[in-house]
């Protein structure tokens, strides 16, 4: 079959895996200017050079060895490498921070040298058409177009599948495949405003990562601690879903000022000498559909993702994956 698949992260380009090695033709859409998405990395010039931060997911887990396999060829290539970071919980106890250590419970691995790393080793065996968003799934009989932003058209197509976010795949789904769009429909993510932070030297903590108990802010961590970033002392703070929903309608600077300064209070840091903020209005499924794909068999049309499963890289790999095995039997 001729496939199109509408996205290409983690859950689209799993499943582009195993159709490809299947024998199918898979052409791949995406909106984005360039492989990330929510494993994305900005980088920025500050006073202290060129740095980068992982604003978006910050490490992934692996659990299941269908997905170590898969990893294999990548981390032997340089695409990933396992970080092992020193953890801590903030909490307050008497008007005073307190930063328990915490085990690992899972190994942790990111992209290297950039968290899309992982994203654009994947991708680099595949056709992907990026800055391509879709706007519409026409379907003419048995044969499926897509309709692009700008006026373009690709197809035709034998089947597709959608690999976004719920509540954006629910509006493209919803006139091709009312019970896909259903499932999508019924899915809710938080948002979170993620500040990128810059320092002159040392913060003067010695710990990585901290899970934050009180306040705006729900996770820490020093960007620049992971392999192959450099000696930048960079960090990224994750605000919490409530914050993050109170908080949608302010500027991005004033967001990464108010997340910087709880920030300050939390360590004691100086002033950053950087310091900006990207709101992410989907960051993290708060419901999943409960099942690893969807398939209209009668309209052709298929929907992975993390949604589908649970908020984990892994889950959105799982879940492209599970889609091509099924199609490719």
């Amino acid at each position: 079959m001729k496939i199109a698949i509408i996205g290409a992260g983690i859950a689209g380009l799993a499943a582009a895996d195993e159709l490809s090695r299947a024998g199918h033709d898979i052409v791949l859409h995406d909106k984005g200017r360039g492989a990330g998405g929510r494993m994305s990395t900005r980088r920025a010039q500050t006073p202290s050079g060129t740095c980068r931060w992982d604003h978006g997911a910050q490490y992934f887990t692996v659990r299941s060895e269908a997905f170590r396999t898969r990893l294999k060829p990548l981390m032997d290539a340089g695409a990933i490498a396992q970080w092992s970071p020193r953890l801590v919980t903030a909490e307050t106890a008497e008007g005073r921070w307190t930063f328990a250590e915490r085990s690992l419970e899972d190994e942790m691995f990111v992209g290297t040298p950039s968290m899309n790393a992982l994203i654009k080793a994947m991708a680099e065996t595949h056709k992907v058409h990026w800055s391509s968003r879709v706007m519409a799934i026409e379907t003419d009989g048995a044969v499926k177009t897509l309709v692009l932003e700008g006026g373009g058209r690709d197809g035709p197509f034998d089947a597709v599948v959608c690999a976004i976010p719920a509540e954006q795949a629910a509006s493209l789904l919803e006139p091709v495949s009312p019970r896909l769009a259903s499932e999508a429909s019924g899915v809710r993510s938080a948002p979170c405003w993620a500040a990128m932070l810059a320092f002159e030297g040392d913060v003067g903590v010695d710990w990585d990562g901290a899970s934050v108990r009180q306040g705006p802010l729900a996770w820490v961590a020093r960007d620049g601690s992971k392999p192959g970033r450099g000696n930048a002392e960079t960090w990224v703070l994750h605000a919490t879903p409530e914050w993050a929903t109170a908080s949608l309608d302010l500027a991005p600077q004033e967001a990464a000022d108010l997340l910087a300064r709880a920030f300050i209070e939390l360590i004691g840091a100086p002033s950053p000498v950087y310091s900006a903020a990207h709101r992410w209005l989907l960051a993290k499924v708060e419901s999943g559909v409960g099942e690893a794909f969807g398939w209209d068999a009668n309209a052709s049309i298929g929907a992975v993702g993390d949604w589908r499963i649970a908020p984990r890289v892994e889950a959105a790999w799982q879940s492209g994956h599970s889609l091509g095995e099924f199609l490719s039997r």
